[in-house]
C-alpha cells in the first residue's frame, strides 16, 4: 500500500486532515500482530484516543476504496462518540466519497438514516432514510440488516 494508496496525494491530505497515522513494523516486532488481534497484513485499525476501535481494514485497498473506508470510519467514530452534529457533517462527506460503490455507498445510507434518527428521535427518519436504502441497493447485506422496517 505504501507505493500505492499512502503515496498518493488525496490519501496523504486525508489522512493529515482527520488522523494520527501510526505504522508498525510487524517483522521487527510480531508481538504486535497479537496485541492489535490482527492475523494479517496490512491491518489498518481506525481508533481514537480512548483506544475505542470505530473500523478495521484488512489487506490491500487501492486510494479510492481507501478513502471511502476512512470516511466511513470517521462516520462511525462520531455515531460511536453520539456526537451526532458532527455524524451528520460526517454523512455529507461519505456519501460523497462512497458514491457509486456497491460495497460502501449502502453502509453510508444505513448510517445516514441512523444519524439521523439519532439527530431526531424521530423514528419516520430512521424508516425514511432505510426505505431508501432498500430501494437502492435491495441486494446489499446493509439492506438486509434494514429490511425489518418495512413490517
Amino acid at each position: 500500500m505504501s507505493t500505492v494508496t499512502y503515496s498518493n496525494p488525496e490519501v496523504q491530505k486525508y489522512i493529515s486532515d482527520h488522523f494520527i497515522p501510526i505504522q508498525m513494523d510487524t517483522v521487527q516486532k510480531p508481538e504486535m500482530m497479537d496485541l492489535f488481534n490482527a492475523t494479517w497484513t496490512p491491518s489498518i485499525i481506525v481508533h481514537d484516543a480512548d483506544e475505542q476501535e470505530h473500523r478495521r481494514m484488512v489487506g490491500f485497498y487501492d486510494p479510492k476504496k481507501f478513502l471511502e473506508e476512512l470516511a466511513l470510519a470517521r462516520l462511525k467514530d462520531a455515531l460511536d462518540n453520539k456526537d451526532y452534529p458532527g455524524a451528520k457533517n460526517r454523512v455529507a462527506e461519505a456519501m460523497d466519497l462512497t458514491k457509486g460503490d456497491p460495497d460502501r455507498e449502502p453502509e453510508a445510507l444505513y448510517w445516514s438514516a441512523i444519524t439521523d434518527y439519532k439527530a431526531s428521535h424521530n423514528a419516520e427518519d430512521l424508516k425514511s432514510g432505510w426505505l431508501k436504502l432498500l430501494e437502492q441497493y435491495p441486494e446489499s447485506e446493509w439492506a438486509h440488516r434494514a429490511e425489518f422496517i418495512k413490517q
